[in-house]
């Protein structure tokens, strides 16, 4: 094994190490009881928090990861250029054109049911999202100008930044340095990324869209395009919740009780995968000039 070989294995076992030690005390934090913010100070305090959080989870370590273990430090995440413009339109047309298979998949999953025996850890999973819903809520009490640029900042930009540096950035691209097929690479992080957000019953679309995210970042190699998708992906439903909030319920989301038929979903799926394609013979072209 050669020295490069070493590093990058040792990278991976860091980065998936890092990762399991988040997911282990963010399980541990939501097994305890939740307490709802109550007034609009905790709610900001919140939303502050939230920025400090995902700094500290994903940037800070992403620049540590950089610096010490990869020799080409900040050029290693590939964020040094702004992408092409057509990759940036296609970044959002990709977002736009998955809402429908989203909106499918995401109903579908409200209807998955665990085994009779494991029906107490169901109910505390249902808890726990709906308990995450109504926080969301919370956060668009403040109907002004001001707080939907808050929000957009907050729950949009922040971490689309955020997790397509660790996600994208860091994991998935050094599973395809260690050798792993990247098709396979982006598939185990669109499920690591997906797992690490603790819904269940919202694990199947944003599985969906952490696979679109991949493969934007691995056809242009540049991680401003997943940035982007992510982004608007977030702001589309700051905006529509900013505009439109709908009462959280017990017996699920409203997503649930209005399923998208499975012709609208696979012609969303196809219409993704189009674009990627020609995002690829784009990509190709641009390389081939360059």
């Amino acid at each position: 094994m050669n020295s490069t070989t070493f590093k990058d294995r040792l990278g991976l076992l860091t980065i998936l190490a890092y990762f399991t030690l988040c997911f282990v005390l963010m399980l541990a934090e939501n097994g305890g009881a939740s307490q709802l913010p109550d007034t609009a100070k905790d709610i900001n305090l919140l939303k502050a928090m939230q920025v400090v959080l995902t700094t500290v989870l994903f940037i800070l370590p992403a620049n540590i990861f950089c610096r010490y273990m990869r020799d080409e430090r900040s050029a290693f995440l590939n964020m040094g250029a702004p992408p092409h413009f057509y990759y940036a339109l296609t970044a959002a047309a990709c977002i736009l054109f998955a809402l429908p298979a989203v909106s499918g998949l995401e109903s579908w999953n409200q209807l998955i049911h665990l085994p009779q025996s494991f029906s107490s850890l169901e109910s505390w999973m249902r808890l726990k999202e709906n308990d995450a819903e109504k926080i969301t809520l919370m956060f668009f009490q403040d109907k002004s100008i001001s707080g939907l640029i808050i929000n957009l900042l907050v729950m949009a930009f922040m971490a689309a930044l955020s997790e397509e540096i660790f996600f994208r950035g860091l994991l998935q691209q050094m599973l395809i340095k260690n050798k792993i097929n990247a098709h396979v690479a982006i598939i185990i992080t669109a499920i690591l990324f997906s797992a690490f957000h603790l819904q269940f019953f919202g694990f199947i679309p944003r599985m969906f869209l952490g696979i679109v995210l991949g493969y934007l970042y691995y056809i242009t190699q540049n991680l401003w395009v997943s940035i982007i998708a992510h982004f608007c992906n977030n702001a589309f439903a700051v905006v529509a919740m900013h505009f439109y909030n709908q009462d959280v319920t017990t017996e699920g989301t409203a997503n649930a009780n209005q399923p998208i038929g499975v012709a609208f979903v696979l012609l969303s799926v196809a219409m993704v995968i189009g674009q990627l394609v020609m995002l690829k013979r784009f990509a190709n072209r641009i390389n081939t000039i360059q």
